[in-house]
C-alpha cells in the first residue's frame, strides 16, 4: 500500500468563519498545516504518493504545495479539484483513474490529527481479507459504529441495519480494496460512501481496528481546533521568527505562528496567533487571531 487519498474538499461549515480564509486541512497547527502533520505520519508508515481533493479556496493550496509537479517529503502530490464537493464516495470515484488498481488505498478525513497506527490497520486488513477496514475508537466523539472485537468485524453503522446502536466511533482513516469501486453507482457522481459500507457490512467484509491509545483530535469547530493546537508540546508553541514584545503578556499555553507580531500592551490568554498576524494591543482570552479576523472560542 503506497497511495493515500486525503479528503480536503469539505466546506468546513462548523469551523466557520476560519474556513473563509483557509480550507480545514490547511489550518496551522504550530509550525505547519494540519495536513502536513498527517502526511509526515503517512510517510513514516510507507506511503509514497498522495492524492488530495479540493473545492473552495483552491488557490490556497498553492502556497504549501507549489508548482505543477507538487511534492511533499519526496512524494508526489496530485490534486483532484471538485467545483462542488462530491461527498465521501464521489470524491473517490473521481480519482479512480489515479489509483493503483492492484493494491489497497489508504483514505483519511482531512480534519483529523492523529498518529493512528497505519501498520496495524493494514495488518488487520490483510489478515482478515477485508474489502474495507476502519479505524475505530471507543472513547469520545459520536459512537455509532457496531463492532465485534472477537471477529474483528464491523456489524452496523448509525444503527442503519438495526443490529447494534454502536459503542465505537469511526476515527477518520480507513483502507479499501480497489474492487469496492465496482459497487459505486454508475450514474451518480456525488454520493456518500456509507451505503456502500453498509452493503459490505452485511456480507461480513468490513473490519475494524481499535486504538484508543493513539493521539486523536478532530478539528471540526473553532473550540476543538484551539484545544488541539494548545495541547501540542509547549517547546514548539512560539515560532522562532515571531516578534513578541517584552511588554506583551502571554500565558504559557499560547501558540504564535511564523512572522507574527505581538506588541506591547497585548495580553493573550490561551490564544492561537496565526502566521503573519499583527496583533493589536488589548486583551484576548481563548481566541484565534488571524490576519483577517479574530474568532473567540
Amino acid at each position: 500500500m503506497h497511495q493515500a487519498f486525503i479528503l480536503g474538499a469539505g466546506l468546513g461549515t462548523r469551523l466557520a468563519p476560519l474556513t473563509s480564509i483557509l480550507p480545514k486541512p490547511l489550518m496551522p497547527v504550530l509550525e505547519k498545516p494540519l495536513i502536513q502533520h498527517t502526511m509526515d505520519h503517512f510517510l513514516r508508515a510507507g506511503i509514497r504518493e498522495f492524492i488530495i481533493n479540493t473545492s473552495v479556496l483552491e488557490f490556497a493550496w498553492d502556497r504549501y504545495f507549489p508548482g505543477p509537479d507538487a511534492r511533499y517529503g519526496g512524494a508526489p502530490v496530485t490534486f483532484s479539484h471538485e467545483p462542488d464537493p462530491l461527498d465521501s464516495g464521489g470524491g473517490i470515484k473521481k480519482i479512480l483513474p489515479l489509483v493503483n488498481p492492484t493494491e489497497p488505498l489508504l483514505v483519511h478525513n482531512g480534519d483529523i490529527l492523529t498518529d493512528f497506527p497505519v501498520h496495524d490497520l493494514l495488518a488487520e486488513h490483510t489478515k482478515r481479507g477485508n474489502l474495507v477496514t476502519l479505524s475505530l475508537r471507543s472513547v469520545d466523539g459520536k459512537r455509532n459504529v457496531g463492532f465485534d472485537p472477537v471477529s474483528g468485524r464491523v456489524t452496523d453503522m448509525r444503527h442503519a441495519l438495526g443490529i447494534d446502536p454502536g459503542q465505537y466511533q469511526f476515527a477518520g482513516t480507513y483502507i479499501m480494496q480497489p474492487e469496492v469501486a465496482q459497487l459505486f453507482p454508475q450514474n451518480e457522481n456525488c454520493f456518500s460512501i456509507v451505503p456502500i459500507w453498509l452493503n459490505l457490512i452485511k456480507q461480513g467484509r468490513v473490519g475494524g481496528v481499535v486504538a484508543d491509545w493513539a493521539d486523536w483530535h478532530e478539528l471540526g469547530t473553532p473550540p476543538s481546533y484551539l484545544d488541539t493546537v494548545l495541547s501540542r508540546p509547549s517547546s514548539k508553541r512560539i515560532h522562532a521568527s515571531a516578534s513578541v514584545s517584552p511588554l506583551a503578556e502571554l500565558s504559557e499555553d499560547c501558540a504564535v505562528g511564523q512572522d507574527a507580531v505581538i506588541p506591547a500592551g497585548a495580553v493573550l490568554d490561551d490564544c492561537i496567533v496565526w502566521p503573519r498576524t499583527h496583533v493589536a494591543p488589548g486583551s484576548y482570552s481563548r481566541c484565534i487571531l488571524t490576519p483577517r479576523l479574530t474568532v473567540p472560542c
